[in-house]
């Protein structure tokens, strides 16, 4: 959106709605390609079910870009590093799921570590001045609340209708594809964004290409909510935004301040601490079922 297309008369593209449409539209096709030229297990979800999730999807997008302009940089910082605890209480609310003593107490640390690293390499000195509104908070929470039941409800597909994580994705970007559509037939910019697309080819190899990065990133994120639940999703999420800006200050030779390094202590402290738990966990199960053996051949 801020590279000029064209020759002598360059303009940009402004339509990022746009945008999303040819991304979830290209994932949707390649997800019915591979449906269909590969052994599947047989769907049994009601094709009105992705629809929710689709919806929230979308909404959680929306709501992330507008809070942008109401709520300051801290409040941001906050919300994008907390999110594991929603998702958990999410968890709780629509698959009745129940967590582990010490899947809450790392849940708060992650967030608390992450919170002090990214406070910390507060760079954007603009997006300080925004101070943040009531509207702005209830939106904030809107992005949170919607984003934390995309994936849980995403969870609970999968574990109610043993869909592959494929099939999912084509589920989700059917009626994505129908959500975007709509709104930009609605708005009147569908044909003017095709018009551009028709004028400059150049522009259509970058959406391609853009298209292919947002359907190979789906593949992996419905993977891995399939495999592994949403809570381990949004954990991996939360630590790669974090390793992004570690990495760039390792790159570039920006200074992690200590309140940096804390955080990362923390959040490494919290990882191994739910790995070690978690291991703990199923070694006791696996003592108890071969007990349980035992006693019944006995017996």
């Amino acid at each position: 959106m801020t590279t000029p297309y064209g020759g002598v008369h360059k303009e940009k593209f402004r339509d990022s709605q746009f945008l999303v449409f040819m991304n979830r539209i290209l994932a949707f096709f390649l997800a019915a390609v591979y449906i269909v030229v590969t052994r599947q297990p047989r769907h049994t979800a009601p094709l009105y079910k992705y629809s929710y999730c689709s919806f929230s999807n979308i909404m959680s997008s929306w709501c992330q870009y507008e809070a942008l302009k109401y709520v300051s940089f801290p409040t941001q910082v906050l919300a994008k590093a907390s999110k594991i605890i929603p998702v958990m209480l999410m968890g709780k609310i629509i698959s009745k799921k129940s967590y582990q003593y010490f899947e809450y107490i790392t849940a708060v640390m992650i967030s608390a570590g992450m919170s002090l690293f990214l406070l910390s390499k507060q760079v954007d000195k603009s997006a300080t001045g925004t101070v943040t509104t009531f509207s702005g908070f209830f939106i904030l929470v809107g992005y949170m609340a919607f984003d934390s039941f995309t994936s849980n409800w995403q969870a609970e597909l999968f574990d109610k209708h043993k869909m592959s994580s494929v099939q999912m994705m084509c589920g989700v970007n059917l009626f994505s594809c129908l959500f975007t559509a709509m709104s930009l037939w609605q708005q009147g910019s569908f044909l003017t964004s095709l018009l551009f697309a028709t004028y400059h080819a150049q522009f259509m190899i970058d959406v391609i290409l853009l298209s292919i990065c947002s359907a190979t990133g789906q593949m992996f994120i419905f993977y891995t909510i399939s495999q592994f639940g949403a809570v381990t999703f949004v954990i991996i999420m939360t630590i790669r935004q974090g390793l992004a800006i570690l990495l760039s200050c390792l790159i570039y030779g920006n200074v992690i301040t200590a309140i940096g390094v804390i955080g990362i202590v923390i959040v490494f402290a919290a990882i191994f601490l739910r790995i070690y738990c978690s291991h703990r966990i199923r070694q006791r199960k696996l003592a108890e079922n071969r007990k349980a053996v035992l006693t019944t051949s006995v017996a």
